[in-house]
């Protein structure tokens, strides 16, 4: 099977090195949160798809994508991962959503959740989202315009622009 690159994506030499430095980050066991950050429109988007493509099968069972944008809903975030995983919530509340998702997650032995486009602080534990030593096969790669919502906001171990 020929998977083709994501449409869009051209590959060239500085954007070459920034998808070899996220690739290294997501293989490093010590990391489970990797930021991209950057102007808008210069194609961190198009990025993380094209990241996703490639490790798709071969670093992680599953990858999953949310866009989150500048209105954070929560639940929003919840519902595009479980369409994802093909999982529908019987749970009412966010609350209740949020324990169904991550025990669905912990199910998958490798998996990357990418969410995209991040304004401000998302509540990882409050979307579903198992980390660190909850799960270790679970990690997150995150868009956002801003270094500091990355780093501060949701502490992102390794950050490239």
């Amino acid at each position: 099977i020929v998977v083709a690159p994501v449409k869009g994506y051209e590959e060239f030499e500085s954007r070459t090195s920034i998808l070899n430095g996220i690739m290294e980050a997501l293989k490093d066991d010590s990391v489970s949160v990797v930021g991209v950050h950057g102007m808008g429109g210069i194609g961190k988007t198009t990025l993380v798809k094209e990241i996703a493509r490639k490790v798709k099968d071969k670093l992680f069972d599953s990858v999953v994508i949310a866009t989150v944008t500048q209105a954070i809903d929560i639940e929003k975030i919840q519902n595009q991962i479980a369409d994802s995983l093909g999982l529908k919530f019987e749970e009412q509340s966010m609350v209740g959503k949020a324990f169904r998702l991550r025990e669905r997650l912990k199910k998958e032995e490798r998996i990357l959740v990418v969410l995209d486009d991040i304004w401000g602080k998302v509540d990882i534990e409050e979307v579903g989202i198992p980390l660190g030593d909850e799960h270790k096969g679970c990690k997150l790669l995150l868009t956002s315009r801003e270094l500091n919502v990355l780093s501060n906001g949701m502490d992102a171990q390794k950050n490239f622009p």
